[in-house]
């Protein structure tokens, strides 16, 4: 490669957790928040600590590289699956949670036959998810418009229905649980 060019690729593992760096000097991983973390590579074991936004930084090497480093990357990998398969089950209800609902296939343009008019739709009110129908409609921690507001939702977005009580649904987003009203959320999506 050439000098002086740089090259370097990061891989988030677990968002704001840990990283795989890739670069032309090697492979290396980095646990921790950004600007408050351990990297772990080929050279050594080195922290960092720095404030964000400003620039300022302080780096001090640790451990020694070579098969030290490749040891404390596989150690940290082999810890971290081990740990993913201690919790496959929260895993998965994260990655249910977060990603977005399957789309239908849509039907060639044109008119629709007859027998496709009278199929039933893909979310059925059995089903426990509800689209929301309104744009910035409020979730909030308890039935009554008094309520906090956790978080404004908008038009078109999957909620898990929990429960329902006196005109108002007990919904979860995948990150927020809380009440909205049950007139802003249905079974289909909105148009």
């Amino acid at each position: 490669m050439l000098k002086g060019v740089r090259w370097q690729k990061r891989i988030s593992i677990i968002p704001g957790l840990l990283r795989i760096n890739l670069s032309k000097s090697g492979v290396s991983v980095s646990a921790g928040p950004e600007g408050a973390d351990v990297n772990i590579g080929k050279d050594g074991i080195t922290t960092n600590a720095g404030i964000p936004g400003t620039g300022l930084s302080y780096r001090k090497k640790v451990g020694k590289g070579g098969k030290v480093g490749w040891l404390a990357i596989l150690a940290l990998v082999g810890g971290l699956a081990f740990w993913a398969f201690q919790h496959q089950a929260k895993i998965a209800k994260f990655f249910h949670a977060v990603s977005p609902a399957p789309v239908a296939a849509t039907a060639p343009a044109g008119p629709a036959p007859r027998a496709a008019a009278k199929s039933a739709p893909v979310n059925t009110a059995a089903s426990p998810l509800r689209y929301v129908r309104r744009q910035g409609a409020i979730l909030r921690d308890e039935p009554k418009a008094s309520g906090k507001i956790l978080k404004r939702s908008a038009k078109g977005d999957i909620v898990t229905l929990v429960a329902q009580s006196d005109g108002w649904a007990n919904v979860t987003d995948g990150t927020v649980t809380g009440w909205m009203r049950a007139s802003t959320i249905g079974t289909e999506p909105p148009k």
